[in-house]
C-alpha cells in the first residue's frame, strides 16, 4: 500500500444524509482519524493492546450510530485485500450452527417462487441451507473471494447458479426477479448502505423477502464491554440497533416486518477469550472446541419487504 493518501473522508450520516453529527459517542484514546493511514494499517486486523477505531457519534435526525470521519473507498479496497478469514478459530460445526439459526427465521415468511439473490455468501454456510428449495429458479451470489468460487460452484447446477466477484454487480440480474435476498454482516461494512438496498429493491418482486443480519450497537455485551465490543472495528463505518435499521429501511424503500435478536454458537474458550481481549487483556487459552454454548451475543436479522 505504499503511496497511499493518509486523509480520510467527512461523512455525513449514511441512513438520512444529516450533516449533525453532535458529541462523539464512542471513541478509542487515540482515535483511527488522528493517525496516518501507514501507521493505523497495523490495527486493522485482530485484537491488540491498544485498540484503535475511528470515532462514532450519533446523527442527531435518526441516531445511527456512525463515523463521521471514515477510510475512502480506496483505501478501504486495499484494507480488504490483506484481510484474512475473519472467522478463523472457530469450528465449522459452530458456524453452520448459527447459520441454521437464520434460515429457520427466514423459512417462516412466505415470498413467491422466483430467484434468490446474496451478497457475500464466502463459502455457503447459510447458502447450502435454502438452495435446494424447489421455490428457487435461479441463485445470484456475489461474492468477490474468488478462492470460495469452487466451493460454491458444488451448491447447484450451472444452469441456476451464476457467480459475480462484483460485490452488487446487480446489473445481470433481471428486474423484480428476486423473491429472497440475504445480507449477512454486509450492511455494517457499506459506505453507502441506503444506495446499495436502492439498487437491490430493483431486483426484488412485489412480495419479496429481504434478510439481513447486522450488529446491535444497543446490546448488552455492547453496553457491558464499552468500546472493547469487537464491533467496534475499523472495518466498520456505522453501527445498527433495531429502530436505526428500520429507519435506514424506510430510506431505501423497504417496509421492515420483524427484527429480532439471534442466536451464535460459539466453543467456551473462544468466547472466554474474546471476552478477555474486549477489556484488554490478550491471553492465548486451549481450545475445547465440542463445548459450544448458543448466545444472544448482539446480533440481530431484520426481515423486510419492499414497499
Amino acid at each position: 500500500m505504499a503511496n497511499t493518501i493518509s486523509k480520510y473522508e467527512s461523512r455525513v450520516c449514511p441512513s438520512c444524509g444529516c450533516s449533525d453529527t453532535g458529541s462523539v459517542s464512542v471513541a478509542s484514546k487515540r482515535p483511527a482519524q488522528s493517525i496516518d493511514l501507514d501507521d493505523l494499517q497495523s490495527h486493522w486486523n485482530g485484537f491488540f493492546k491498544e485498540k484503535v477505531i475511528f470515532s462514532y457519534s450519533r446523527c442527531a435526525r435518526c441516531n445511527l450510530l456512525y463515523c463521521p470521519s471514515f477510510f475512502s473507498s480506496g483505501q478501504l479496497e486495499a484494507l480488504y485485500e490483506q484481510m484474512p478469514d475473519n472467522t478463523a478459530g472457530v469450528p465449522l460445526e459452530a458456524l453452520e450452527k448459527t447459520q441454521k439459526g437464520y434460515f429457520d427465521i427466514l423459512k417462516n415468511f412466505s415470498f413467491e417462487k422466483g430467484g434468490y439473490l446474496e451478497t457475500g455468501p464466502d463459502i455457503g454456510l447459510f447458502t447450502k441451507n435454502i438452495i435446494s428449495d424447489p421455490a428457487f429458479d435461479q441463485f445470484w451470489l456475489f461474492e468477490p473471494n474468488r478462492a470460495v468460487w469452487p466451493t460454491l460452484n458444488r451448491l447447484a447446477d450451472s444452469n441456476r447458479l451464476h457467480l459475480s466477484a462484483e460485490m452488487f454487480g446487480f446489473s445481470e440480474v433481471p428486474d423484480t426477479s428476486i423473491s429472497v435476498a440475504v445480507m449477512i454482516h454486509v450492511l455494517d461494512h457499506l459506505l453507502n448502505p441506503v444506495e446499495i438496498l436502492k439498487k437491490l429493491r430493483i431486483k426484488m418482486a412485489p412480495g419479496a423477502v429481504l434478510a439481513v443480519v447486522t450488529h446491535d450497537e444497543s446490546s448488552l455485551l455492547a453496553k457491558i464491554t464499552g468500546n472493547g465490543w469487537p464491533a467496534f472495528c475499523l472495518q466498520h463505518p456505522q453501527l445498527y440497533n433495531p429502530s436505526t435499521v428500520e429507519t435506514l429501511m424506510k430510506e431505501a424503500g423497504f417496509k421492515v416486518v420483524r427484527v429480532q435478536r439471534t442466536v451464535n454458537y460459539f466453543p467456551v474458550t473462544y468466547l472466554f477469550k474474546h471476552l478477555l481481549w474486549a477489556f484488554g487483556f490478550k491471553i492465548n487459552l486451549p481450545g475445547w472446541d465440542g463445548l459450544q454454548i448458543p448466545l444472544k451475543l448482539g446480533n440481530i436479522l431484520t426481515i423486510a419487504s419492499p414497499e
